[in-house]
């Protein structure tokens, strides 16, 4: 797990910095005082206005993070500082409106799996329009797919609905910056930005019927032990959902992952993070988890036990 120990110090440091001072006040007021008894009658001498005590303090506005959240935020900043690669993260609260994205939250990544929830919520919107109709078989794919992440699975929806009009239609979704890579055009073959996953995950919660809706996050709350990595890292007490895609190019390997967490699904988030070939599938994935646990635990969780297969190899989406 890479750089546990100055995280873990910065977080500990971080909140003793932010304790009030009660105890050198109660400190104060036990010793004897050196200043003469007034007179009866005598009025107090005022005491001198001294200025806020800005320790742990933050600044809130009707759009902005929590105090807690922006202290998060700060200690995720750090921990990015400290990791090789390039990692691009993106967090939305959707009860106060208030984004946060680190500086490559718009850099385009290979999209791997994580570009599955766009071609789900594609369809589902499509079928409401009334452009297709999605029958029994085409459900179970997509449990598939939101379950372990199925590459066979994303195949079938693929070839029998998509194609290179896919590429605007998620546009509808806040997939501004999404393209494909190769030719013809494939789901395997895009890049995209962490602010692209964060706005279709807020798409999906904000704007698709209850019914597929529901439907989406009740999947990603219960996906296969290959995808509780990422988002997941928030831990069971925020009831993460995640969709999670990883890509080994070599030794180059990328892993992302896109979901919410909190009451209500109050946030959402998006990381990817390309390694550079300065580690494996672990690496990656441990990275994306810790992100996660220090944003909603306010510490570093436990690595994730997940394994990628294959581990070497041609580049391979899943």
């Amino acid at each position: 797990m890479r750089g546990l120990a100055g995280v873990a110090a910065a977080v500990v440091l971080a909140v003793v910095a932010c304790a009030p001072a009660h105890a050198s006040k109660a400190a104060d007021s036990a010793a004897p005082s050196a200043s003469p008894k007034p007179v009866a009658d005598e009025p107090l001498p005022t005491r001198p206005k001294l200025p806020p005590d800005r320790a742990g303090s933050c600044v809130i506005a009707t759009d902005a993070f929590s105090c807690t959240m922006q202290h998060r935020i700060s200690e995720v900043k750090r921990y990015i500082a400290h990791q090789p690669g390039q990692i691009g993260v993106e967090l939305t609260d959707r009860d106060t409106g208030a984004h946060w994205g680190s500086k490559d939250a718009n850099t385009d990544f290979p999209a791997a799996s994580t570009i599955k929830l766009a071609i789900i919520t594609d369809l589902m919107r499509r079928q409401i329009t009334g452009g297709l109709t999605l029958g029994p078989g085409d459900w179970s794919l997509m449990n598939q797919i939101l379950y372990n992440s199925d590459d066979a699975a994303g195949d079938q929806l693929w070839f029998a609905y998509e194609d290179g009009g896919f590429l605007q239609r998620i546009q509808r979704f806040g997939m501004r910056s999404a393209y494909f890579s190769g030719s013809p055009p494939y789901w395997g073959f895009m890049y995209c930005s962490p602010r692209d996953l964060d706005n279709l995950m807020d798409y999906v919660l904000d704007h698709l019927p209850a019914h597929d809706r529901n439907y989406i996050v009740y999947r990603m709350r219960r996906v296969g032990p290959i995808e509780q990595w990422g988002v997941w890292g928030a831990g069971r007490d925020d009831d993460p959902g995640n969709k999670d895609g990883w890509e080994n190019q070599g030794s180059v390997w990328i892993t992302n992952t896109v979901g919410f967490a909190g009451p209500g699904e109050r946030y959402t988030l998006a990381i990817m993070d390309n390694l550079d070939g300065a580690g494996d599938f672990h690496e990656g994935s441990t990275t994306l988890n810790e992100i996660s646990s220090l944003l909603f635990r306010g510490h570093l969780g436990p690595a994730p036990t997940a394994e990628a297969t294959p581990n070497t190899g041609s580049p391979v989406d899943y």
